[in-house]
């Protein structure tokens, strides 16, 4: 069964509105084919998910580490392998795709002014090297990098930032949409 990039992603997006814990060890390979052993606690996939992908109605699921498995329920046999993103927030759009994000002049000068605040403040505790990540809008956020929830002090400036997270780069800083992990805005 064939499951594009954009299906991948929205399927990820609705187990992770599942708050399920990851396995972190399994003794069988993650590859299509195997048999799960029945000491793995399985779990049905999710209506969402069937809408994405119809062919998946009635497989049960697991996640390793960063990988969602899913499983044919008769056969108990991995039939797709495919990344797992992570925790969401759950308020989260499921369809960020399609929406077009606009900040106010003033939601931007909020940002600037309070990430050039925690910029000095990292740069007096940080030593040593800083791996260099390229970071584009649109793009998502490497997993390796940690997304940051803005003070409440940015809220309550500027309300229409709530749902969204932001990175630090290179003097810029980079408006993050947390459930998918994308860019979408650059402000320097």
């Amino acid at each position: 069964m064939n499951v594009n990039d954009r299906q991948r992603t929205r399927i990820s997006a609705s187990i992770s509105r599942l708050n399920v814990q990851p396995l972190a060890n399994v003794n069988f390979s993650l590859s299509v084919g195997t048999v799960v052993p029945r000491d793995v606690r399985l779990q049905s996939l999710p209506t969402e998910v069937v809408e994405i992908v119809p062919q998946y109605r009635g497989y049960d699921f697991v996640l390793v580490k960063d990988e969602i498995v899913i499983v044919e329920p008769s056969s108990s046999k991995i039939v797709a392998v495919m990344p797992y993103s992570g925790r969401s927030t759950a308020a989260a759009p499921a369809r960020t795709e399609q929406r077009k994000v606009t900040f106010s002049d003033r939601d931007r000068e909020v940002i600037r002014k309070q990430a050039k605040a925690r910029q000095v403040e990292r740069e007096r505790r940080t030593t040593g090297s800083t791996v260099r990540t390229e970071i584009r809008t649109g793009e998502r956020v490497p997993e390796g990098v940690e997304i940051e929830a803005f003070p409440e002090e940015v809220y309550r400036d500027a309300p229409t930032l709530r749902e969204y997270r932001y990175i630090n780069r290179d003097s810029r800083t980079y408006i993050v949409e947390p459930h998918e992990r994308r860019i979408i805005e650059e402000i320097d």
